[in-house]
């Protein structure tokens, strides 16, 4: 789904805000994945390596969070 509406390639703010919320959409259901690989175990030996990819996701929903925000005041 393309973001951008002009045909000159410059973001709107609009499309700045979906692009933030969909990078938070993307980051809870990856979060999501992780904790159901942690807490079922099917992560094995490999549980460090899954905590450090639920630790990024949550430093993305943060980051889309806040961009989310700036850009909304923005409006």
């Amino acid at each position: 789904m393309p973001f951008i509406k002009k045909t000159d390639g410059k973001f709107t703010t609009e499309d700045k805000i979906k692009m933030f919320q969909q990078m938070g959409t993307v980051g809870a259901v990856i979060a999501v994945v992780f904790v159901i690989l942690i807490e079922s175990g099917v992560a094995g030996d490999k549980t460090p390596l899954a905590e450090m990819g639920l630790t990024a996701m949550i430093v993305v929903l943060a980051v889309s969070l806040i961009g989310s925000m700036y850009f909304k005041r923005k409006l």
